[in-house]
């Protein structure tokens, strides 16, 4: 497995893993809030940081169940790709493809579902923040290693290396996106 194959592989096994985990505890802790009105979540440390009010919102069930189930399923499926890739499995540009549409689309819901929380809700659940983190390394990922099937097509060296300059520098613009997305978070609210 070259490299540049392996840090993918770790880095969907880290986003799947901390995604499923934070969704996890989410889904549990919105359905002991369903049987006691009375619970409250361990990611309750303050009224700005209050997962409560934001699991209680209609925000958290914009399809007409909790999102993180959303997150439960997807999240599952990234540590199954990143085992994939750690078994040296190839996927077709059209599986990256599909990934990256469809990540991309769960990037726009996490920046809707952050804007709502800052602006509307008022309060800022931790575990919402890691799953948004997570999606944004999801899609860095994607992006990465549908530019590298690309790059093989190109005729051109100097379109290489512009391809893998961008590669090589996806990574660390998502986790500065990110970076700035969580921080945005707390100076809003």
């Amino acid at each position: 497995m070259k490299s540049d194959s392996r840090i993918s592989a770790w880095a969907l096994l880290v986003a799947g893993v901390s995604g499923l985990l934070a969704s996890f505890i989410l889904t549990i802790d919105k359905f002991k809030i369903l049987k006691d009105a009375g619970f409250t979540p361990s990611c309750n440390i303050n009224a700005t940081v209050n997962c409560k009010s934001v699991m209680l919102s209609d925000q958290a069930e914009v399809f007409g169940f909790p999102n993180s189930l959303i997150g439960i399923a997807t999240f599952a499926i990234m540590i199954a790709i990143s085992v994939a890739l750690f078994l040296k499995v190839s996927f077709p540009k059209l599986f990256w493809q599909f990934l990256v549409s469809g990540t991309a689309l769960a990037v726009v819901f996490c920046h809707w579902l952050a804007f709502q929380t800052i602006f509307e809700i008022g309060a800022l659940c931790p575990y919402c923040m890691v799953a948004w983190v997570a999606t944004l390394l999801v899609l860095s990922v994607g992006l990465k290693e549908l530019l590298k099937i690309k790059s093989f097509s190109l005729v051109e060296e100097s379109e290489k290396a512009a391809v893998t300059t961008i590669s090589n520098w996806m990574l660390p613009f998502h986790a500065l996106w990110a970076t700035l997305l969580v921080g945005a978070a707390f100076l809003g609210v």
